[in-house]
């Protein structure tokens, strides 16, 4: 035991000698005799210049401390890249023989750094040190070489061993970081404070950071202010590589004359962040997102971010006001016809993706009171899509201008969809190169649509898309108690968009449909249409002038709404007596069997050759032009009306009744249909003129046809008195010859 007693002896009379030694460093030497070294150091081996103009204090024990004030560090002949008014540092000596590192604190204050790029790229912050000798380097065996290369390989497939730490406080006071860059003409100036406390591996450690920054170009002009604040725990697991943060909040405020609206407010939460550096993973847990009344909340994964970028999210936006939040950014609102229109809107996204493809899968949207569900997948490389959308209940007028407006006559005027082209700066109706750019396929499934007043119980749409050709096949629409279908297709690539269209309707109501579409009553019946259509330009005027194709129509128990072609032909019969009708005799329409007729059209104008339209008692045939281009008509039909109506209401012959009786419509598509269609009175006089002079044809030859058979009646009765008076003759003759012969004998 004598040497464990020598021993400790000799232990504490070192201990002694230290703190003798130690006590006596501190007492006797002053730090700041070495300042020159330090200085001269510095520039030899790195080219750096220290400013030491404050006092440099030190402490040995039990703490390690050192302590700067007036400080400044430039590189070369450059101006000082750094400087602050005081550094504090302190590390326990004890726990360094444990191979823990406790430090009490680290504090910085007034750091000021400021850093410049310039347009080569070279910043002043990088140090130009000594070349190494090229002798020292070249002296080095293979032998060498290799065993130092295999001796790096292991350290890096060994995991690195860390001390432990323990950090009491870390703080940086009012720090002001100046960056310029030549090359992107930006200029950035920043304050921030930050503090950290209670600093140790495989634990959280509470973190606040304040910042305010403010970017610009390098005159300061157009410049961008943010300010945030950071609060969080942050934990670090140096063996696993990896690192958390829970409890995240950071607000921040950005002003600047390029938003829409100055300042925004914004605070984003995290209930849990994660990484693993060997994984390559980040998981975030618990995200939100409040700003300008919109809030978002999430969840994303990413996987492998440092060499082929994966992940996943979901996203929930919240209910929000579409209106409140474009006022908020002083964007302006549409013209709508409902001021309820986007006041309530939320979504639901689940994303998973990489850099090549990402896929949105559900995508849940409501908007006022439209859901939509949608998938997506798009290829970002090239660029491609494929979109699938289901909805219900879209009433897109709700979101579109009020379709009428007072004229300055006070009556209401349409606004027509040539109006609101005209209202358009460029007037074009067709982005014509953003349809070039797309390339992807749609598919569209909605019920419950409204859309120019025109109400579709259910909507089938199939698009491609493709370097300017867009194909709509099928297009299926179920309305009015019919269905409408179609192929499509719109053609880009030229200089002038070229249309395609072959419609197909079967059965539909045309009256509600034109009611609703147009606000024309003019048409009533079950609709049948098969055809060919083809259009080009980029405006309406334009399409509408240029259409062309071929139409087959057939309407079957339908009727002329408001207007009565027997009322018209009684009218006419009227006039050219220059009498009046009871016309409380009449209804307000035609109705008809069917009607049926061609359409052939160019350049906008339709024209009907064959038009016939029949029922009990009328028979119509027609023909015309319909103008699309002028929205008017001019038109003659020819109308027939058999049976007891006719007579009693225009008081008229047998006769009459199987005339056929011009009728002609002409006017704009707005008219009232009641004035649309008159009688041809030049036409009823013809006719009737053509009537009377058959007539009297027809006396003339009814008396020469009395008068020659009187005549051949008496030259009969002549000729059989002549031969009754022959007859009679002879017999005399005959007599007295018998009677001479017989004086003779």
């Amino acid at each position: 035991m004598v040497w464990i007693k020598r021993l400790s002896l000799f232990l504490a009379g070192l201990v002694a000698i230290l703190a003798i030694l130690l006590a006596y460093i501190m007492l006797f030497v002053n730090p700041n005799d070495f300042k020159d070294e330090l200085k001269s150091v510095a520039l030899e081996k790195a080219n750096v210049n220290l400013r030491l103009d404050g006092d440099i204090s030190w402490s040995f024990f039990p703490w390690l401390g050192l302590g700067l004030e007036d400080i400044g560090v430039s590189i070369g002949s450059d101006p000082e890249i750094l400087q602050f008014d005081r550094a504090e540092f302190g590390l326990a000596i004890l726990p360094l023989l444990k191979q823990k590192i406790q430090v009490d604190k680290v504090n910085l204050v007034n750091l000021k750094a400021s850093l410049n790029k310039n347009a080569q790229g070279q910043g002043n912050w990088q140090l130009d040190l000594p070349d190494s000798t090229p002798a020292a380097s070249s002296s080095i065996p293979a032998t060498t070489a290799s065993t130092a290369s295999s001796t790096s390989a292991n350290d890096t497939v060994e995991k690195l061993k860390l001390p432990d730490i323990q950090l009491d406080e870390l703080r940086i006071e009012n720090a002001q970081v100046q960056y310029r860059d030549e090359q992107t003409k930006q200029l950035i100036n920043a304050t921030l404070n930050v503090q950290l406390n209670d600093v140790q591996w495989d634990k959280a450690w509470p973190m606040v950071m304040d910042i305010a920054v403010t970017q610009s170009d390098l005159q300061g002009k157009s410049p961008v202010k943010a300010k945030a604040t950071l609060n969080a725990n942050l934990a670090v697991f140096p063996e696993r590589e990896a690192l958390s943060l829970d409890s995240l909040v950071l607000s921040a405020d950005i002003e600047s004359e390029l938003l829409p609206t100055s300042p925004i407010s914004a605070k984003l939460s995290a209930a849990n962040v994660d990484v693993d550096l060997p994984q390559e993973n980040v998981l975030a847990e618990g995200l939100a997102l409040s700003v300008l009344g919109v809030n978002v909340d999430a969840k994303i994964q990413a996987y492998q971010v440092l060499s082929e970028p994966q992940f996943s999210a979901v996203l929930t936006v919240g209910e929000f006001n579409p209106r409140y939040l474009m006022t908020r950014l002083n964007l302006p609102l549409p013209e709508m016809s409902d001021d309820t229109a986007m006041t309530k809107a939320r979504a639901n996204v689940t994303l998973e993706g990489s850099l090549d493809s990402i896929t949105a899968q559900p995508i849940s949207i409501t908007m006022d009171d439209t859901n939509i569900e949608a998938n997506a997948v798009v290829d970002l490389s090239p660029l491609r899509w494929d979109v699938s959308v289901a909805g219900k209940n879209l009433d897109l007028d709700r979101y579109l201008p009020t379709p009428v407006e007072k004229g300055k006559d006070g009556k209401v005027e349409a606004i027509t969809d040539v109006d609101i082209a005209a209202k358009t700066e460029s007037g074009d109706l067709i982005p014509i190169d953003l349809i070039r750019s797309l390339n992807g396929h749609v598919g569209v499934v909605f019920e419950n649509l409204t859309a120019k007043k025109l109400k579709i119980d259910k909507i089938e749409l199939d698009s491609t898309q493709s370097n300017g050709l867009v194909k709509i096949s099928p297009l299926r629409a179920y309305l009015y108690k019919g269905s409408v279908s179609s192929k499509a297709s719109l053609d880009v690539r030229g200089i002038t968009p070229v249309f395609n269209i072959s419609p197909a309707i079967d059965g539909v109501q045309i009256q509600p449909l034109l009611v609703d579409f147009m606000d024309m009553n003019k048409i009533a019946g079950a609709t049948y249409l098969n055809g060919e259509l083809k259009a080009k330009g980029n405006s309406v005027d334009d399409l509408m002038s240029s259409l062309q194709g071929d139409l087959l129509i057939d309407i079957k128990k339908g009727a002329l709404v408001g207007t009565n072609l027997t009322k018209t032909v009684c009218e006419g019969i009227a006039a050219v007596r220059k009498e009046k009708i009871d016309e409380q005799q009449f209804g307000p329409d035609t109705p008809f069997e069917t009607m049926r007729f061609p359409a052939h059209i160019v350049n906008g104008r339709v024209s009907t050759p064959g038009l016939k339209i029949s029922s009990a008692g009328i028979q119509v045939t027609g023909d015309g032009v319909v103008s699309l281009p002028n929205s008017s008509l001019d038109y003659q039909a020819n109308v027939g009306i058999a049976g007891s109506e006719l007579d009693k209401a225009c008081h008229v012959n047998e006769k009459v009744t199987k005339l056929a009786f011009p009728i002609v419509c002409k006017g704009q598509f707005s008219d009232d249909p009641a004035g649309l269609c008159r009688p041809d009175i030049k036409g009823f006089g013809k006719l009737f003129a053509d009537l009377a002079e058959d007539e009297l044809k027809l006396k003339v030859d009814a008396e020469k046809a009395r008068l020659k058979v009187k005549a051949e009646a008496e030259k009969a009765r002549l000729k059989a008195e002549l031969e009754e008076k022959r007859k009679a003759e002879e017999e005399r003759l005959k007599d007295k010859l018998k009677d001479k012969l017989k004086s003779l004998f």
